[in-house]
């Protein structure tokens, strides 16, 4: 069920509506509403301007049989981007088609998306949401009709979304990165763990610590900006720390949470408390592992300070939404890829490693699977980080899970065998997020549960699987999800560094 077609429905098109909402590079347009004729339009075959029937302003395309009107744009290599085209047709015997194709400077065709066929007699919404080839240099889109009748298309407001996502722009972390990436279940010290302070019942908001602190270093603003300061602000008691009557520090109420409707959204971006302390207790649940001896090409290739290529393939985790950096807030972290590829170049001693994120916020894995062989393949990977799950729990059982994900790995490999894979399974969704009368419950957790199970059966030399799925599981039950996600499906900066640092305790 690739997620490119028009007409993206259910929990899909609730997901990508809070995708849009994040700050957006928009290309300009012009002429969106063909109010200035077909200025900017490449056209084919029979179009013209028509004045009776435009869906807003006084004008619109008209687009006869065996025609297309397109628009040519400049796009960057594994960005998101979307278009929008209202479409109807004077007669269902002529179908309309949106399409989307990239090319490269030679003018090669890399890729082409087509939506279903469009026989509506009113307009509709058509388009198409998705992530840009490798290799490519621009992209066409648009709209075309068949030839198999007469009658028009009429075609109107145009609209285009480039870089999705990315911000106007970038800031350097205010974080300390070295220390972020010190391994939680390691050592003495925890830097700006995030809490949620909670108030239940009225009652005094509360958070709770990972460990048993024993000497609180700092407890601030999310953002860095604001040192509270004990017995002012908040009080300790064993690993709870409590707000005090007049304190400043933020917190949520439970009644500020929906619980009674399923699947209710919310944000938590920057409404935690960060605390560093030092503590003497040990973590007790699961801890990452070395497994370089499963990875023995891509190990040597460190070793040897070879020139390296990694690519993410996977989602809106994968991309980074709602970290820090990617939501453009202090203290802009950066998302667990680019954390994880810089660690394994201080690890190593060397900086001739690139990263690519082809995350696209909203896939499902068997897009991923039908698509591999244009989106990884050109890159020509040493290691892949395959991250998908979160969009697919709602569908697909475990063993249809670990089929798409085969087939992402055997065409990967068909053309470039000594790739080397790390498979991610998901960290957990909120528990509150689904109610316990929703009827798919027990449905939506078993897959969760089960795609860990067998992206670990799919290890073997030189694929790794790196298990957020009970690590986040055993983070919850010490602390609470909402310390740790921004919303009930992705990771706050927290857990994001669980992420990071399990990936480079692999290597």
């Amino acid at each position: 069920m690739p997620i490119i077609k028009n007409n993206i429905t259910g929990i899909i098109t609730f997901f990508l509506l809070l995708i849009l909402n994040n700050p957006l590079d928009i290309f300009a347009q012009s002429n969106g509403g063909f109010e200035s004729g077909l200025a900017d339009w490449k056209i084919s075959g029979e179009v013209s301007i028509d004045s009776s029937h435009a869906q807003e302003g006084k004008l619109c395309a008209k687009i006869g049989s065996h025609s297309a009107l397109m628009r040519r744009i400049e796009v960057s290599p594994l960005s998101v981007l979307q278009f929008d085209i209202y479409v109807k047709c004077s007669t269902d015997k002529l179908k309309a088609y949106s399409f989307i194709r990239f090319y490269d400077d030679s003018d090669h065709e890399l890729l082409e998306y087509k939506s279903d066929r469009i026989t509506s007699a009113s307009y509709i919404k058509t388009g198409n949401y998705t992530l840009v080839p490798p290799d490519t240099k621009y992209a066409a889109m648009g709209i075309q009709s068949d030839a198999s009748g007469e009658g028009y298309i009429y075609a109107d407001g145009f609209s285009m979304e480039l870089n999705i996502g990315s911000p106007a722009s970038k800031h350097p972390p205010q974080c300390n990165v070295d220390q972020y990436m010190h391994p939680f279940w390691k050592g003495d010290t925890v830097y700006n763990e995030t809490v949620l302070m909670y108030s239940i019942n009225g009652k005094p908001a509360i958070g709770k610590l990972l460990f048993q602190p024993g000497k609180i270093l700092s407890v601030k603003s999310f953002d860095l900006s604001t040192v509270y300061t004990k017995n002012i602000d908040y009080s300790i008691n064993g690993n709870i720390i409590a707000c005090k009557t007049k304190s400043k520090m933020p917190f949520r109420a439970d009644t500020s949470f929906d619980r009674k409707n399923d699947l209710a959204w919310y944000n938590l971006q920057s409404q935690w408390i960060v605390v560093t302390y030092t503590h003497k207790d040990k973590w007790n649940g699961p801890i990452p592992s070395y497994k370089g001896n499963k990875m023995p090409e891509f190990i040597s290739k460190l070793r040897s300070k070879s020139p390296l290529k990694i690519i993410a393939y996977g989602m809106s985790i994968t991309r980074g939404l709602n970290v820090s950096s990617y939501d453009s807030v202090p203290p802009y972290m950066p998302a667990y890829v680019n954390l994880f590829t810089d660690a394994l170049k201080k690890k190593y001693d060397y900086d001739d490693i690139v990263l690519y994120n082809a995350g696209l916020p909203g896939a499902v894995v068997s897009w991923a699977a039908a698509y591999a062989d244009k989106y990884i393949n050109p890159v020509k990977p040493d290691l892949v980080i395959i991250d998908f799950g979160m969009n697919d729990f709602w569908r697909y059982k475990p063993e249809e899970f670990k089929s798409y994900v085969g087939t992402i790995i055997d065409k990967i490999k068909s053309v470039n065998p000594d790739a080397s894979f790390l498979l991610l399974s998901n960290m957990k969704f909120d528990p509150d997020y689904v109610l316990v009368t929703d009827k798919n419950r027990q449905f939506y957790l078993s897959n969760m549960e089960g795609y860990s199970k067998v992206l670990k059966q799919l290890e073997t030399t030189g694929i790794i699987n790196i298990d957020m799925t009970t690590l986040s599981d055993a983070i919850y039950h010490r602390k609470k999800a909402k310390d740790c996600i921004a919303n009930p499906l992705h990771p706050n900066d927290y857990l994001a560094r669980w992420y990071a640092q399990a990936m480079i305790a692999a290597f």
